[in-house]
């Protein structure tokens, strides 16, 4: 390489100390605006994201949780009843939006299921777990999110009051029980399921005789 002449090499220092002070020059007022608004936009930028990261990660979370809640009870396993025994469950295990299966010896090898739910609202109420129209499909009934789906009808089935009649004619309505509260535990009394269950032989009974008809 063919070094390089005094005047060139000159000329390169020159340069080179150019630059170094245009670095080092104070910037102008307008440069330094343009920088300084431009840090407190990304200032906003950032603190603006982060809200909206905030907020949306609670909303999730929220959102979460809710399912969950209203979920926590459709697969819970059933609770077996004694028979010629009152049930009592303790209210404090329901929270509100939530249903709870349970099962009563009706015959040798037949166990009706019953129900007692909590609504949005926090009202109890305890039911058989069908209605007398669908009630041959009493075994596909469901609970979604912690209300009853009817397995024939794939509706949600409403639940009857605890004074109301329920028949066929009303549809695809949950038959209720009569139950009492009593130191937040509601309690079924046997003679109330054995009375219950002949509304369902009475309704199979009516529908066999209207086929003949």
């Amino acid at each position: 390489m063919k070094p390089r002449n005094g005047t060139e090499g000159n000329a390169l220092l020159w340069k080179g100390l150019g630059m170094r002070r245009s670095a080092n020059r104070p910037l102008g007022r307008r440069q330094q605006r343009v920088r300084t608004l431009s840090r407190q936009v990304w200032r906003v930028w950032a603190t603006i994201t982060g809200f909206l990261l905030v907020v949306w990660g609670g909303v999730g979370w929220i959102e979460i949780s809710r399912e969950r809640k209203a979920t926590a009870s459709d697969n819970l396993p059933e609770i077996a009843l004694v028979a010629g025994t009152d049930f009592a469950y303790d209210l404090q295990q329901l929270q509100p939006g939530q249903t709870r299966f349970f099962t009563y010896p009706t015959g040798s090898s037949e166990r009706s299921r019953l129900l007692v739910a909590r609504d949005s609202g926090g009202l109890i109420r305890a039911a058989f777990a069908s209605c007398t129209m669908c009630y041959s499909d009493r075994r596909k009934h469901r609970l979604r999110k912690g209300k009853l789906v009817c397995g024939k009808c794939q509706t949600v089935m409403r639940i009857g009051d605890q004074s109301e009649k329920v028949n066929a004619a009303k549809g695809c309505v949950a038959v209720p029980i009569p139950f009492s509260i009593k130191n937040n535990k509601v309690t079924v009394r046997t003679r109330s399921i054995m009375e219950g269950i002949k509304t369902f032989v009475n309704s199979k009974i009516g529908a066999v005789q209207g086929g003949a008809n």
